[in-house]
């Protein structure tokens, strides 16, 4: 259903409505080749179709959940002449560009789980996450002033929404890296966990998101992405249209039912696979 790409640098699982997309490359950092951004997108516009999908989870084999961009090609750019260089980072971050629309676009939960450090684009995937868990060893690497970059990957609009825009600047600004503790402090982790919890915490939020009803999920993320740049009133008119769209679905019924009977819901949005 979901590909693979031959490099094998992302690998794939799809269980029980969680689609989990795994970074493969722990000897180059985890650090996506720019050929394999458009399987990515590719495999998530077909999430975003594909109502089994419920939940999308981010990890990373290895001791480093992702370092972004590849330096190595970076490095074999400054063989070019400048117009061949410019030219190839054009093409570079509009194929990038695609993967953050498609990352934003997806409106059902997505959860990342960060071992070791996040660094420059490879944030990309934490602060785009609605619930972010990390071990002891997570660290966020603002990297892109270290190498001489603005930051790319959507950090510029993502950062200055999970900690603020003075924050973000200074974190930008000063190439900042942050331990786990300061992440969480910061808002960029929601949970810090022990390393040998990691993997079955990951999976459990994954799980926990993916078994929530669907309509009144959507309508959750889609409300509180509009909140920052629609008018008060509009925003009130657009709950009570969500609200109301989701008392026509069998998901309510069932939550009622279950909450008076004191049992756990089982939702039948959740029982497509």
């Amino acid at each position: 259903m979901f590909e693979v790409p031959q490099d094998a640098s992302y690998l794939v699982d799809f269980s029980t409505g969680v689609l989990q997309l795994t970074f493969n490359r722990p000897e180059q950092g985890n650090a996506v080749p720019t050929e394999a951004v458009p399987g990515m997108v590719k495999l998530l516009l077909a999430a975003q179709s594909n109502p089994a999908v419920r939940c999308i989870l981010f990890a990373g084999n290895g001791p480093v959940f992702s370092a972004g961009g590849d330096l190595n090609a970076f490095a074999r750019t400054l063989e070019q002449d400048i117009a061949s260089r410019q030219a190839e980072f054009a093409g570079r971050l509009a194929v990038v560009g695609s993967l953050v629309e498609a990352i934003a676009a997806f409106d059902r939960p997505i959860v990342t789980r960060v071992r070791g450090a996040a660094a420059a684009a490879g944030l990309l995937y934490v602060l785009a996450a609605d619930y972010a868990i990390g071990d002891e060893t997570a660290s966020m690497v603002f990297a892109h002033q270290r190498v001489g970059l603005s930051p790319d990957g959507g950090l510029s609009i993502l950062l200055p929404q999970v900690v603020g825009t003075r924050t973000a600047r200074a974190l930008m600004l000063t190439a900042a890296r942050l331990d786990a503790a300061e992440a969480y402090r910061l808002g960029i982790l929601n949970k810090i966990v022990g390393a040998a919890e990691l993997d079955a915490e990951a999976a459990k939020i994954a799980r926990r998101l993916a078994h929530a009803p669907q309509l009144a999920t959507v309508s959750t993320k889609r409300l509180i992405n509009a909140a920052g740049h629609t008018p008060f009133s509009s925003q009130l008119t657009a709950e009570a249209e969500a609200t109301v769209a989701c008392t026509r679905h069998p998901d309510f019924a069932e939550g009622v039912q279950a909450f008076l009977g004191k049992r756990a819901a089982v939702f039948p949005s959740t029982l497509i696979e």
